[in-house]
């Protein structure tokens, strides 16, 4: 049976993963910031998918203190891990020309900083075992500054390079390492934005990345013309963007 651990998974793309690979009978470790969501989304998964195990773990990424302890305790629940998801992602709303800091603050704590915590977490984990799989959701959006969110951007950036580097790290000791921009996703995280072009259902987002990280792809988007736009963004000059480049 595979075993799972995915940080972040209470909501959107991590809740619908959840799902997904405990209808498949499948080991699932989920973690999330409040109790409660933590303890009625295990409740709720074990009633639909009774041949499937699923633990919880209460972690909030914004406590650095909780980090380490908080995967250990999941490697705990687990027994082992085959493949660690790091899924959770904040992006605050900005009017495109006010920095807000604390919010700046929170969008590069939890999708850079303590995402480089858990994820080298894992990559200890498996670079020991000399085995596994880390997948970490990232974002088209980390493709090019844009001028709508500076630190959204910044963060996923980050996380895309941090990712980039332990796939080479880890390459040598046979783990395997994916990096998931989705593209946009009907989530929360879009709630109240209209006409948003290729939207995926978020079921389907979840099964798309699961056959994916399945297949071992490296780096891919749930829909592969996102992928096409991002090459095609990336080699807009730079005079250019700062002009016409979108939010």
């Amino acid at each position: 049976m595979k075993r799972i651990i995915l940080v972040g998974a209470t909501d959107g793309i991590g809740r619908a993963l959840a799902e997904h690979w405990a209808s498949c009978g499948y080991w699932v470790t989920l973690t999330g910031r409040t109790p409660s969501k933590v303890e009625a989304l295990v409740a709720d998964i074990e009633a639909r998918y009774p041949d499937a195990t699923v633990n919880g773990v209460v972690c909030d990424l914004r406590d650095r203190t909780r980090l380490e302890l908080a995967f250990a305790e999941t490697i705990g629940k687990t027994g082992h891990c085959d493949l660690f998801v790091y899924v959770a992602g904040v992006l605050k709303e900005t009017d495109g020309v006010t920095s807000v800091p604390g919010d700046d603050v929170e969008m590069l704590d939890v999708n850079a900083v303590s995402a480089a915590v858990m994820l080298g977490l894992a990559a200890n984990y498996f670079r020991t075992a000399r085995r596994g799989q880390i997948v970490g959701i990232s974002s088209i959006a980390g493709d090019r500054g844009r001028k709508g969110n500076p630190a959204y951007n910044a963060s996923k950036a980050a996380m895309t390079t941090f990712l980039e580097g332990l796939r080479n790290r880890l390459h040598p000791f046979g783990v395997k390492v994916t990096t998931v921009k989705p593209g946009f996703v009907a989530t929360k995280m879009l709630a109240g934005r209209t006409g948003l072009p290729w939207t995926a259902p978020v079921d389907v987002a979840a099964r798309t990345i699961a056959r994916r990280v399945e297949r071992g792809d490296e780096v891919f988007y749930v829909y592969r013309r996102w992928g096409l736009l991002g090459l095609a963004l990336h080699h807009v000059p730079r005079f250019l963007f700062k002009r016409v480049g979108p939010a």
